[in-house]
């Protein structure tokens, strides 16, 4: 079932840990994730760090384990909405079918767009050619009849460059007004970080950063309380089922596999889809133990 979001901006501040909503997102009281929804997570290096972090999906399950939820992360460190990082070998438009070949392997429902970090930082042209590369990802995106949530770019304050707070403002314009004018969903966060909740640099969050983003990020996206405990193990199934599919999205020796250079091995590609069934069962051990926190703590339905 497709949603229609029209003009629906949801805000979350996090400054002094607190949730503010605009008067449009009041009327809005279901969570924006459905039971069974298949959610891809893209970005830069914003979002693949996320992925040994776990925090953001423990709280989805944790709070949803009947919902089956599946969670994919299609970060690439320095990606831009351009798909720039991952074009490998080709010419630079080629990244951005890459990208979209990405997330067609998550075959999600759902995709949260994290873009505009990397833009902010790169300056004026960077900032000028990133409307229209979103617009034009939102529109192929939605050509597949998925929703699409608009992640508004955060300022880091280990950014170092001239103009930054006047780009990072703009890219977060940008974000909303195309929210504003397409079926695009708005998060946008308001964050300012504790110390230890960057990394030493002050690049990127660190572990407790994602940790304090992923409860505010995951009270819009599910709703609920998080289980009470906090399970290791369930953040290492997590991690583990998203190393799983990071080989499977983003092969090691992709040359000899695919490109130029698969004469000589690219008969073992018939093995990367073999990933597959392994990242069913993590998501079935994800669901149990999920589950199992779940019943031994409330869970807001």
């Amino acid at each position: 079932m497709r949603f229609h979001f029209p003009s629906l901006v949801i805000a979350l501040p996090l400054l002094l840990g607190s949730l503010l909503l605009t008067p449009a997102v009041a009327l809005a009281q279901s969570p924006l994730l459905e039971p069974n929804d298949r959610l891809a997570i893209l970005g830069g290096t914003f979002v693949e760090r996320m992925q040994s972090s776990g925090a953001l999906e423990a709280e989805l399950q944790t709070r949803r384990p009947d919902w089956n939820l599946r969670v994919r992360n299609v970060g690439w460190s320095g990606d831009d909405v351009h798909g720039i990082a991952r074009k490998v070998f080709d010419q630079p438009e080629d990244g951005f079918k890459r990208l979209l070949r990405d997330v067609d392997t998550a075959d999600p429902t759902v995709v949260l767009v994290a873009y505009g970090f990397a833009e902010a930082s790169d300056g004026a042209e960077a900032v000028d050619r990133f409307e229209p590369g979103l617009r034009q990802l939102v529109r192929e995106l939605t050509k597949k009849n998925r929703r699409v949530i608009l992640l508004s770019p955060m300022a880091m304050p280990g950014v170092r460059v001239e103009g930054y707070d006047q780009w990072i403002s703009e890219c977060r314009q940008i974000v909303a007004r195309i929210a504003e004018q397409t079926d695009a969903l708005l998060l946008a966060l308001d964050w300012v970080p504790a110390t230890d909740e960057l990394t030493e640099d002050r690049l990127h969050p660190s572990g407790k950063g994602y940790v304090a983003l992923a409860t505010r990020i995951a009270d819009e996206l599910v709703g609920g309380t998080p289980a009470e405990v906090k399970s290791g193990d369930l953040i290492k199934l997590i991690t583990d089922k998203n190393q799983l599919f990071f080989h499977r999205y983003r092969p090691q020796n992709e040359t000899y596999l695919f490109l130029f250079r698969k004469h000589e091995q690219g008969n073992n590609a018939v093995e990367i889809p073999q990933f597959d069934p392994l990242i069913e069962a993590a998501d079935r051990a994800i669901w149990q133990a999920a589950g199992e926190l779940g019943r031994s703590s409330p869970i807001a339905r």
